[in-house]
This record gives C-alpha cells, structure tokens and sequence, in this order.
C-alpha cells in the first residue's frame, strides 16, 4: 500500500511540476497561447479600461476564471505569463548555486586538511546568518535587476551546497566511482527538485516585499501581489482572490517539488540538510 500510494505521489508530483515547466517553455516561445505577442508589461493582460478589481467568473471566457486585480489585470493569464520572469530567475540563481558549491566542495574534499577547515568555517560564517539576510545584502549592492536578484540568490543559496557537497565526497571516499557525473547527479537530485520550489519561493518573497521595483513591464509574481501598497486595501474591501489565488498558485508548485524531493529521497528528511 506505501509502495503504490508513493508511486501515485511520484507521479502527481511530477505531472504538476511538468505542466508548471511546460507553461514555462510556452511563455519563452509561444506567448500567443495567452493572447499576446510578448510577456514584456503586465498591461498587455489588461480587462478595460477600469481600475476595479472584477470577480471571478465562468462565464466570460478562461481568462477571467481568476478575475482581475488593480487596473483590470487579468489574473489567472498575468500568472501563466509571470512563470518567464520568475522561473528564468530560478533556473540561473539554482544552476549557478549549485555548481559553485559543488566545484568548492569537490575541491575542498579532494584537496583535504587547512583547504577543506577553511571553506567549511567560511560556509559557517555565511550560513549562519538568515539567508535570505544575506541575498537582500547583496541584492542592495548588485541593484534590483532581474541579474542582480540572480546574483543575490546564488551568493545566498552557495553555502547550502558547499555543506552538502563536501558531506557528499566526504561519505563516498574510496569509492572508485565517487566522482562519476551520474552517481554526483543521483546524490544531488532531491535537492535540485527541492530547491526549485524554495528559490521560487524566495524570488517572490523578494519581489513580493519590492526589493524588486514595482514595474508594470515585468510580468512576475511579486510584481502581480505587491499592488502599489494596496494589499490592506484589498483584504478590507472584501477582493479576497487578489490575494489568495496568486499565493495559491506559487504555494501549489513549491509544495509539490518538495513532496517529490521528500519520497524520491525515499520519505526521509535527507533532501532539507
């Protein structure tokens, strides 16, 4: 029965991740299935020329299955569309992350002694603070574009793999396959898949609180949510899908790249250290 109910979790899990990325690579060289012939300005999803947030509707055609919010944006196509900007970010910020801290950790097993001590109360050092700290630190130096929050979040993220990476070659010493691409790509899979939900989640944190400025021509989840400050205003006048859906519809892609991470990791907590 666990058998069988894990397989059916395997496979939800990367149905909904899979459908999340194939959005992804439709909004990069098909933006035309929302309507519009680029991504580049959340107005090209504009309902109108009202201001009002409209409800939510079945009957007016799927792209206001979500409703609008401020200036009459359609909701649930400016979040299709939003997946370019933020998965963009993703991608590169875990790409670059993750390479770096292999390649620090590798060399730091292999070279061993002073090397390995220093990298490790270094990555201490930087770990120790909230990460998200840290990337904000960063983030003010590199400045808010979409390369500086990829820069901030690799810096951020780094450390994670280091600690993990220098644990990884740590427990497969002396195996004479220990360095082989597949048996390093095994080892770090339920943290790549787990990682994609936590990085998307901290690009919106950042965009979300406007680390990121608020700009009508990026299309990102943060930007959708941030709302000129009006979020309070909302909540208050009873718009509760501004809110809700936009949070759902990020909260459902994280919440399922960890439930694969966690059983492909065998339903042990491994893939969160």
């Amino acid at each position: 029965m666990r058998i069988n109910l894990r397989r059916a979790l395997i496979f939800i899990s990367s149905l909904v991740i899979f459908l999340y990325l194939l959005v992804f690579v439709l909004d990069i060289v098909y933006p035309e299935y929302l309507g519009v012939h680029n991504l580049s300005t959340l107005l090209s999803f504009r309902y109108g020329n009202g201001i009002a947030p409209h409800s939510p509707s079945l009957s007016s055609g799927w792209e206001l299955y979500l409703g609008t919010t401020y200036d009459s944006i359609m909701l649930l196509p400016a979040l299709l569309g939003s997946l370019k900007f933020d998965f963009t970010v993703m991608l590169a910020s875990l790409l670059i992350s993750s390479a770096a801290g292999i390649a620090i950790g590798f060399t730091a097993a292999k070279i061993g002694r002073g090397y390995r001590k220093a990298i490790i109360y270094i990555t201490k050092i930087f770990s120790s603070a909230p990460y998200i700290l840290v990337m904000l630190l960063v983030l003010y130096v590199a400045r808010p574009m979409e390369i500086g929050i990829i820069i901030a979040i690799s810096t951020g993220w780094s450390p994670f793999y280091i600690l993990r990476s220098i644990k990884f070659f740590d427990d497969n010493t002396g195996n004479r396959q220990q360095y082989s691409y597949k048996k390093i790509l095994a080892g770090f899979a339920p943290y790549f898949i787990t990682d994609l939900g936590a990085i998307t989640g901290v690009v919106t944190i950042i965009t979300y609180f406007g680390f990121y400025f608020h700009n009508p021509f990026i299309v990102d989840i943060g930007n959708i949510m941030y709302l000129n400050g009006n979020i309070s205003t909302f909540i208050q006048s009873g718009v509760w899908w501004v809110i809700i859906f936009p949070l759902a519809f990020i909260t459902v892609f994280i919440g399922f790249a960890a439930l694969l991470s966690y059983e492909l990791n065998g339903g042990t907590d491994d893939a969160t250290i």
